[in-house]
């Protein structure tokens, strides 16, 4: 199941897991919100409403998120390291269009079996996986012509 590109989950909670609610945090996360890709530091940083912090607390600030599940951090192709705010809280992949870098979560995961059988052979336990998935999206398939 792949979330709808515009749908926007309620604010994360600051209080909840025990960060004081700052206009510094709001903006990061309104940032995070309104994006349908994802953002440099330098990007979020940018497009806050009041930049009232240099990029060291908001780099912090969107450590936390990461440690809370709110967002993920995805290194690019460019080995440039960029922030997306999770729209669900269970395991998901992001999928990526590598035409216009619209973003997506995919529900589907479909590899736990394979995970379990690298397990077996290496003698680890896995205790978490990331897979970033790259295509074109329906609207630049449609602008290019399927």
């Amino acid at each position: 199941m792949v979330h709808a590109e515009h749908a926007h989950p309620q604010t994360p909670s600051l209080r909840a897991a025990g960060m004081r609610q700052t206009p510094q945090r709001e903006a990061i996360l309104k940032v995070l919100q309104a994006s349908d890709r994802p953002l440099t530091v330098e990007e979020i940083w940018e497009s806050m409403e009041k930049r009232r912090s240099g990029l060291p607390t908001v780099y912090r600030n969107l450590e936390r998120f990461v440690t809370e599940g709110w967002a993920e951090s995805l290194m690019g192709q460019d080995q440039v390291m960029r922030f997306v705010l999770c729209r669900s809280a269970h395991h998901h992949h992001h999928l990526s269009c590598e035409t216009c870098g619209r973003m997506v979560e995919v529900d589907a995961c479909g590899i736990e079996e394979s995970l379990a059988g690298m397990e077996k052979l290496s003698g680890y336990r896995i205790t978490r996986h990331q897979l970033n998935l790259f295509g074109v999206c329906p609207s630049c398939r449609e602008a290019n012509g399927g």
